[in-house]
């Protein structure tokens, strides 16, 4: 079932836009359907959808923790993955 995955990144916006490229260029081939971000109170929020827990959990436990790691980045405390109904793109 998809997911529909949203957490608060603890660093500023120039900062996650220096990462974005090379991270979404990670999180598309693992599966990613949507990826969205907002600037919130000098941080970044994120609001992503995946195909399902398992290949957000696959990503974020690999790839994007050792991004966030070696961008000094700490882990998010607010992450919820939600189940949603459906997940259409245009």
């Amino acid at each position: 079932m998809a997911v529909m995955v949203t957490f608060t990144l603890k660093t500023d916006v120039k900062t996650y836009q220096g990462l974005h490229a090379q991270m979404l260029a990670l999180a598309v081939p693992a599966g990613m359907l949507f990826h969205s971000s907002h600037e919130i109170s000098g941080q970044v929020g994120i609001v992503d959808f995946w195909p399902s827990a398992e290949a957000w959990s696959s990503f974020s436990e690999g790839l994007l923790a050792e991004g966030m790691k070696a961008s000094g980045i700490a882990p998010p405390d607010d992450l919820k993955v939600t189940p949603v109904l459906n997940a259409d793109s245009r």
